[in-house]
This record gives C-alpha cells, sequence and structure tokens, in this order.
C-alpha cells in the first residue's frame, strides 16, 4: 500500500489534462517537462503510459524540437574529431561526454553516423587499465615454475582475451595464503582468497571446502603462458632449471609420501617425464622411476633415496602440508609387512613346522 501511495504522489500535478494538453497539443518533450516540474523523466513517462498516452520515440521529437535542422554537433563531433579523440588518443565515451558536457547516447548517435566502430566494455578497461608487468628473477621464474608444473594454471581466456592471470585452487586455505605471500614478495599482487562447497561422492561429507587464487593481471604472465602451453595443453618447457624452490612448489601440489615418494604428473606425456627425469638425475643425484597408472605416468623415488629428496626439498613451509615430509605407513602396515616377509622366508626354506601354529596364525591374521 505504501509503494502505491509513493507511485501515485504526482497524481495531482500529472492529471490526464495535463499532459494531454502539455504533450500532445504543445508538444513538449519528456525531458522539458521533468525539468519545469522538477520530476524524474521515467516518473512523467509512468503516468503517460497509465492514461494510455503514446510517448514518443527520440527521432519523432527531434523532428518536433528542430524541424528541418541539422543535428545540433555535427561540427563539434565531426568524424576526424571523434578519429582523434577516441580512436587514436584512446578516450571513452563517458570521459568524452564529460569533457563536452553531453550525453553519452548521443556521442553513440554520431559514432552511428560516421559508422565508426565502438569499443566494448571489456576493451575499454584494457585501454583504461592496462595490465601491469613483474620482473622475471630467477627466484619468481622457480617459484612460478613450480606452481606451474603442480596444480596452478594461466587459463585462456574468451573472445582471443590475452592469458594474463595465475590461477590456483587447493582445499588448504593457509597454503593458498603461503602462495599469496610469496607472489606478494616477487611483486605480484592477487585478489582475495575465495571459498566455495565442491561436490565429491568420494569424500564423507558428499564433498569438500575448495578454496581459489587468482592473481591481477599482469603481461607477464603471457610469457609464462607461451613457454608452458605452445600446444594450447601444459606441457614441460625445454629451457626449465632444477632448483630447491622449484622442486619444493611442485611437491607441495603433486607429491605424496607413502613407502615412496610420489610426484603425480599424470597430465604430462611420457616424454616429458623422461625429460625430468633426466633433470632430477642430474641436479639432485638421485635416480627416480616412472611408473605408469590407470590415472597417467607418475614419478617415482624409491624409499633409500627418500630422505635425499626431502633434505633437498628443505623444512616444509606450510603445516598443513607437514605429513608429506615423513612415511605415511602405518606402523600396523609396517608390522604386517615384516610378518609376510618373514612368512615367505620360512617357506623357502622348508621351516614351516618349525614355527608350528604360530605362523599359521599370523597367517590367518595377515593374510
Amino acid at each position: 500500500m505504501k509503494n502505491l501511495r509513493n507511485r501515485l504522489k504526482h497524481l495531482d500535478i500529472l492529471t490526464k489534462e495535463f499532459l494531454e494538453t502539455e504533450y500532445l497539443l504543445k508538444q513538449k518533450s519528456i525531458e522539458c517537462l521533468a525539468k519545469e516540474l522538477k520530476i524524474d523523466w521515467s516518473t512523467i513517462r509512468r503516468y503517460l503510459l497509465m492514461y494510455e498516452i503514446k510517448p514518443r520515440n527520440h527521432k519523432q521529437q527531434a523532428a518536433i524540437s528542430s524541424p528541418g535542422g541539422t543535428p545540433k554537433y555535427l561540427e563539434l563531433f565531426a568524424e576526424r574529431k571523434l578519429i582523434q579523440e577516441y580512436v587514436l588518443k584512446q578516450k571513452s565515451i563517458s570521459h568524452l561526454a564529460k569533457e563536452f558536457n553531453v550525453d553519452s547516447g548521443t556521442i553513440r548517435r554520431y559514432f552511428r553516423t560516421n559508422r565508426i566502430r565502438t569499443r566494448t566494455t571489456k576493451e575499454q578497461v584494457y585501454i583504461d587499465y592496462p595490465p601491469k608487468k613483474f620482473e622475471v628473477t630467477p627466484e619468481a621464474l622457480a617459484f612460478i615454475d613450480g606452481l606451474l608444473l603442480g596444480d596452478a594454471s594461466i587459463p585462456l581466456r574468451k573472445n582471443g582475451v590475452k592469458p594474463r592471470v595465475l590461477s590456483q585452487a587447493c582445499k588448504y586455505r593457509d597454503y593458498l595464503e603461503y602462495i599469496l605471500k610469496r607472489l606478494y614478495s616477487l611483486g605480484v599482487e592477487c585478489s582475495p582468497i575465495l571459498s566455495f562447497w565442491s561436490a565429491d561422492k568420494r569424500c564423507k561429507h558428499k564433498g569438500y571446502v575448495q578454496n581459489f587464487l587468482q592473481t591481477h593481471r599482469y603481461e607477464t604472465f603471457e610469457l609464462f603462458r607461451e613457454r608452458w602451453y605452445k600446444t594450447g595443453k601444459k606441457r614441460i618447457p625445454r629451457d626449465l632449471q632444477i632448483t630447491p624452490d622449484f622442486l619444493l612448489q611442485c611437491y607441495l601440489g603433486d607429491g605424496n609420501f607413502y613407502r615412496e615418494i610420489l610426484l603425480c604428473l599424470n597430465d604430462f606425456p611420457l616424454e616429458d617425464l623422461l625429460f625430468l627425469k633426466a633433470l632430477i638425475e642430474r641436479e639432485v643425484s638421485i635416480r627416480p622411476r616412472i611408473r605408469n597408472s590407470s590415472y597417467g605416468y607418475m614419478l617415482s623415488i624409491k624409499k633409500s633415496e627418500c630422505a635425499k629428496f626431502i633434505e633437498y626439498l628443505g623444512a616444509c613451509p606450510v603445516q598443513c602440508y607437514a605429513y608429506k615430509w615423513q612415511d605415511n605407513e602405518s606402523e600396523e602396515a609396517k608390522e604386517r609387512k615384516r610378518i609376510k616377509a618373514k612368512i615367505a622366508y620360512h617357506r623357502r626354506n622348508g621351516k614351516v613346522s618349525n614355527i608350528c601354529g604360530s605362523v599359521s596364525r599370523i597367517e590367518k591374521t595377515t593374510l
């Protein structure tokens, strides 16, 4: 009821007789009535429709206000002037409207008259706020390359817009905060970390909270995109350099430690993993193996060399991934493994009878 009273509060002024006289007979425009009555033009238009008076369009009103006249700003917005200000100086339409104190719709009409293509909002934003750059130091190169070997990506944008952001998703917010601080120290600013629910039937609660980090637009990321996505899909660049920080970021994102260390680089082809394997052998002096699984190829480091690999990486920088710095095989699993080895040894040597019923009990509980 209150909204209805607000919508009809000008009923005593905007009567049907008044509008027929001023709008139809005197042919005043809606804008002219709005200025005289100090009422918003949309309110006057609403009353015209309520009284079933058809409002005139811009072309009809212009023919009444300026019969047989020429466009008002023809000299001001000549084709040469528009090309100089809009195309060469790359000023926006809103900037031109403020500069010449005219409506932006008026300027757009002159663009159509002169057949000059107008820019989209996205194109104008890229002109008004050009992407920034950051220095690609050896530290920045190793850190970002390590992230890209893991789960980070430089996504391709729609409509041919160049890729200029780095994005990373993870269920641990602490890890993304660590990445944000490292990027900030390298001169790369990021947007706030976003959190949302990700459905997954494999989880106990049918999903988990996923966190998402994305940097601001930087032209420098185009260089990383060209190195890592030459074929449109992520591939390991051949100018890659192995450093502790590079392997650390890769291990945080895609590594795990259960009996042996695995780098789950499933999305890369075999030739890329052979190249990475050779680099690690030369720089770290360990001999990783390539394992083929139903998900793809992985690099594995045998248990005897795990300590050397962990020492090469250094301390874990985030608490949420501290479990990756120790073997996650449980003591119970290790005990079962020792018992199975003992049983296999006695069977090979024909001494099953010597351990009597204890072995059979062990077999029942472990096999």
